[in-house]
């Protein structure tokens, strides 16, 4: 725990500090005087999860402090201590301390995405911590199906599950299908209690939840801002889950073949390991709890991706890899299991000498500098900075994502940014999916925090913005409205270094600036 948390810690000083559009939001809710009028806020489709995660914080903030730095930090403490307590127990199921320490750590260190979600102001390491505590007690409700203190903390660490992320539905979906062939295979009336268990933390989110979820699910009307998935993103999204030596070479044309490689290799080991022990009966297997929990771990881990990707392609898009996160634990007890196993089917018995022991210090200095140095790389927000302190300050600069404009409008107080919300573009066909997201977004912004940057249709005339500039992205559809049809006219464009963007001075067409924009909406 102490090398995991010093290294992110203190890597976060070392880099670029600006928060990310999503960790902006989290930061307006949690830094709001009251809690009342933030919970109103999650509602409003400003957050698209349940509230467990904004109430926590800002109880921690408003009790010590609401530095965003604080506030990261104790994200990665939360991912330290989910760590620490995971190793502690897989290494009462199978292995030593020692080598269980090295494996467990090397891994999480290897997994990228680690990295990025444990050092932010968002919910995941939250969602993390509390799913580790489920998948325990769902492993302990197997030997005792039928023990109330086991059935009350898988009920209420259930219900924060679902309470903390709404991708906790589909862990506690796949968790009661889990049960569900186990009451079938083993024709044992206990798994009841634990399918009633399931049940009803589905109930609660329904009753308690489920109102305020429709209010929030209409941020992402007309579609989800996520993409169908592909044969290549599936690959991409899953071996994210799983460690890597690169994931930068992993994106040469060359390489693309790793991800695919990775998922299979996790797969293709829990099939090699666990198949031939499901020949054997139900009790043989139920006793041995280390692959048990192998067992569990396999099927949560699979049927989860199942299920989601069932869901986006039925219904909504949902295939993110932040969402799946919590099966990371899981595909990292299954490599785990897997090392043991195999070692000794095949005979390679790894022993640590003496001086192997006195070794560990030394790979304890490496991880934490392997860390430090890998998480100061990642970066989360683009190169558009260096060219506004070029622009003349009279003139407003409007983006077209709340990517761009959210950390600029918090961070930088010299640059007048503004957001055009305007639906008419946000929906046109062949723009981003996430132009009408965003929108729904910023919209519930500017109602609930009346940040002024935010600028409605009606507003965009010569009188109010008539000289600006614009950060146009290739890949967003809307300032090339106005110029095509003849509303705005480009004075100059500016040099950009960035892929996609251009970067315009405008100002409005001398008939509009005469007689008024909105005569020609």
């Amino acid at each position: 725990m102490i090398v995991l948390s010093f290294s992110l810690i203190s890597s976060l000083f070392f880099k670029e500090q600006w928060l990310w559009m999503d960790e902006v939001l989290s930061y307006l809710l949690i830094s709001d005087p009251s809690v009342a009028h933030m919970n109103d806020a999650v509602v409003s489709g400003m957050d698209a999860n349940p509230p467990l995660f904004a109430n926590l914080y800002w109880l921690i903030g408003h009790s010590i402090s609401l530095n965003p730095m604080f506030l990261r930090a104790v994200s990665v403490v939360i991912f330290a201590s989910t760590i620490t307590l995971f190793y502690r127990y897989t290494t009462t199921l199978i292995g030593t301390p020692v080598a269980n320490f090295v494996l467990i750590t090397a891994i999480v260190g290897l997994t990228y995405l680690n990295l990025t979600l444990s050092t932010q102001i968002r919910t995941y390491s939250l969602f993390l911590l509390i799913g580790f505590g489920y998948f325990v007690v769902l492993h302990r409700l197997i030997a005792s199906p039928n023990q109330i203190k086991l059935l009350i903390a898988h009920c209420l660490l259930g219900i924060l599950l679902v309470f903390t992320h709404n991708f906790g539905l589909f862990y506690v979906a796949v968790s009661g299908a889990f049960f569900a062939i186990l009451f079938v295979w083993s024709r044992q009336r206990q798994y009841l209690f634990v399918l009633a268990a399931h049940a009803l933390i589905g109930l609660v989110w329904l009753l308690l939840w489920f109102p305020d979820f429709a209010i929030q699910t209409e941020a992402g009307k007309p579609h989800s801002w996520i993409l169908l998935p592909t044969f290549s993103s599936f690959f991409s999204t899953v071996g994210e889950l799983a460690p890597t030596l690169s994931s930068k070479l992993e994106r040469q044309p060359l390489l693309v073949f790793l991800p695919i490689l990775r998922f299979v290799l996790v797969v293709g080991l829990f099939a090699y390991i666990a198949l031939p022990r499901l020949k054997n009966n139900f009790q043989a297997i139920k006793n041995d709890k280390p692959f048990m929990f192998y067992l569990l771990s396999g099927w949560i881990y699979l049927a989860t991706i199942g299920l989601a990707l069932l869901v986006s392609f039925v219904h909504t898009s949902v295939f993110v890899s932040r969402y799946l996160w919590p099966s990371h634990l899981l595909v990292v007890y299954q490599l785990v299991y897997a090392w043991y196993v195999l070692g000794e089917r095949w005979h390679i018995r790894i022993r640590i000498s003496v001086w192997g022991l006195r070794l560990i210090p030394v790979y304890m200095v490496l991880l934490a500098g392997f860390l430090f140095y890998q998480n100061r790389r990642v970066v989360v927000f683009p190169d558009v900075l260096q060219y506004l302190p070029q622009l003349d300050k009279r003139y407003p600069v409007f983006v077209e994502s709340a990517h761009y404009f959210l950390p600029i409008w918090f961070h930088d107080k010299t640059t007048n940014v503004r957001y055009l919300l305007d639906w008419e573009t946000a929906v046109r066909e062949g723009n981003m999916l996430n132009a009408t997201v965003e929108y729904n977004i910023l919209k519930s912004v500017r109602d609930k925090y009346k940040v002024a940057g935010i600028l409605p249709a009606q507003s965009f005339n010569p009188i109010a913005v008539p000289h600006f500039y614009v950060i146009d992205e290739g890949a967003l559809y809307q300032i090339e409205h106005f110029i095509q049809t003849g509303q705005v006219r480009v004075i100059r464009q500016l040099p950009i270094g960035l892929s996609g963007h251009r970067l315009l001075e405008c100002t409005f067409q001398p008939l509009h600036q005469a007689v008024g924009f909105q005569q020609y909406k």
